[in-house]
């Protein structure tokens, strides 16, 4: 193998970068991204960059540069010719490999239909800039449309800012964090009110009302009317694929290579798939493949998917992390492990049902398939080895062929709590 290409320069694109050096490979190795900033890391984006405690220096991922990668920025892949080996860029050039690291991430969902200036969403450093400067400038009426992890954690960085802006918090399924089940989307409810943020539970957003072509508000689904002087956009992400598929994200096998053509398709020795982007096979709950949109599977997925390219598909390993998930929003800290939105049932193993010390581990037909805590995260580490160790007992019986079983991320899955003992 001479070339390979990463495309996409998050998480997931510059462990694989580092992974393919680390493993000896000597050819040339491209980068993509379609943002000209150096690498960063996007976790601390909604926190502490939006609250003015860490700065794009202080976010950058180290080393990314170090590994001796010919970058491409500010140009991002639209195109991708399997037969020749080339991805094609937006401004026409073609880039050959001989090996691609398809690492594409997620772009925040947009609003479907016009909107005002002042209406954002926020993924990237820009948008956080975007943002930072509306509140400096004097914004204070701020309207967040979704009460995911985004929403939530921008809630709560800026109504901690100390500037007096007032933010409400708008989710139509009735509970923030909802992917987390159990109890604990109450207990986040409950401290954002005690930090002063206005919920709007189970009511929808129907568009924005503009004024001299800036927001003003935005409009419920019950009639009524916030006043907005920024709305943020939070619901949810879209994986970026317009290079290799028209929608939905690239489907990879138990050992991230990617299928041709969907879900039942070859696997493609080689092409590999890493991060937001990735559908795959071992990560998996009853009802199938689970997409995960968690860092440590970014970097886990991406670490694997170079090496395995590099190895081969006969010397490829499964990919067999147990992805965790953490966040910290409204004085609380957070964190899951498997895949706890998939669940029938959840038990509070530790602490008291809405505490804000309390373990829910969350069961599916008698098997652990996640745990969620409340300010109690060191407690998580048991449920982590369960779920590994399970997984292996279920992969083994099965020959591990179909990954049934498999532990997956956190979080995020899918909604729903079962019943709550």
């Amino acid at each position: 193998m001479r070339e390979v290409v990463v495309v996409g320069a998050g998480l997931a694109g510059v462990r694989a970068g580092e992974s393919l050096r680390a493993r000896g490979f000597r050819g040339a190795l491209t980068v993509v991204s379609d943002e000209a900033e150096l690498p960063y890391d996007r976790p601390p984006l909604t926190k502490q960059v939006v609250a003015g405690t860490r700065t794009a220096d202080d976010i950058r991922l180290a080393g990314a540069e170090d590994f001796g990668a010919r970058w491409i920025r500010g140009t991002g892949a639209v195109g991708l010719d399997r037969e020749r080996r080339r991805v094609r860029l937006a401004d026409g050039a073609e880039v050959p490999y001989d090996g691609l690291v398809l690492a594409t991430g997620a772009r925040a969902r947009v609003w479907p239909g016009a909107v005002p200036a002042g209406v954002l969403t926020v993924r990237g450093l820009d948008d956080v800039r975007a943002l930072r400067a509306a509140v400096d400038g004097g914004a204070r009426e701020v309207v967040v449309v979704g009460a995911g992890f985004v929403g939530v954690e921008l809630a709560s960085s800026l109504v901690g800012l100390g500037l007096g802006v007032r933010v409400t918090l708008v989710e139509p399924f009735g509970r923030p964090l909802r992917a987390l089940g159990g109890t604990v989307p109450d207990v986040v409810a409950r401290a954002a009110r005690r930090a002063g943020v206005v919920l709007r539970l189970g009511t929808g957003v129907t568009g924005f009302r503009a004024e001299g072509g800036r927001v003003a508000g935005v409009g419920l689904a019950d009639g009524g009317v916030l006043p907005a002087e920024v709305a943020v956009v939070a619901i949810g992400m879209v994986p970026a694929t317009g290079l290799a598929l028209p929608s939905g994200r690239v489907h990879c096998d138990e050992r991230l290579f990617a299928r041709t053509a969907g879900v039942a398709g070859v696997p493609d020795r080689r092409i590999v798939v890493a991060g937001d982007v990735a559908w795959c096979d071992a990560v998996r709950s009853v009802d199938g493949p689970v997409p995960l949109e968690h860092w440590s599977n970014a970097a886990a997925q991406g670490e694997l998917a170079a090496r395995n390219l590099l190895a081969g598909p006969a010397a490829a390993e499964p990919y067999e992390h147990v992805p965790s998930f953490w966040t910290s929003a409204f004085g609380l800290r957070i964190k899951s492990v498997g895949l706890p939105g998939t669940g029938d049932r959840v038990v509070v193993e530790e602490g008291e049902p809405g505490a804000e010390k309390v373990v829910e581990a969350h069961y599916r037909e008698g098997r652990l398939v996640g745990a969620v805590s409340v300010n109690l995260g060191k407690r998580l580490a048991g449920y982590a080895r369960r779920l590994q160790e399970e997984r292996g007992e279920v992969t083994g019986a099965a020959g591990g062929a179909d990954g049934s079983g498999a532990a997956g991320g956190a979080g995020g899955a899918s909604a729903g709590s079962g019943a709550v003992e």
